[in-house]
């Protein structure tokens, strides 16, 4: 038994199609064990019926994804830039060889490089 108009169409099209096989059995499947299926004709539902849609849900045993052991890690820029400088003095001591330089590290204002 149908209610739906659109469940109507279906329960045409399958009455057509057991026609073809010499015998079936239908089994009625309580909605608590069913609720796959009760999920799929939610969504059906709630899809505008003005669109022709397919909904495509696949079921997964497993991840399809391995998942990846988290690594402590920093990303380090090996192309020079302006903070190896100072970087360069808190870890060695080492200043660069121009004095305007020199104090500007000593002193924390040190800008990136002009261009050259």
């Amino acid at each position: 038994m149908a209610k739906h108009p659109r469940m109507v169409k279906y329960l045409d099209n399958v009455q057509e199609l057991l026609k073809e096989f010499p015998t079936f059995t239908i089994q009625q499947i309580p909605r608590a064990k069913n609720t796959h299926a009760d999920a799929l004709v939610s969504l059906g539902l709630a899809l505008d019926t003005q669109f022709k849609c397919s909904v495509l849900i696949e079921h997964l045993d497993q991840p399809s994804i391995e998942e990846i052991e988290q690594v402590d890690s920093m990303r380090i820029d090996e192309d020079p830039n302006w903070q190896d400088t100072i970087i360069n003095y808190l870890a060695n001591g080492n200043l660069p060889m121009n004095r305007v330089r020199q104090s500007m590290v000593r002193y924390g204002k040190v800008k990136p490089n002009p261009k050259k």
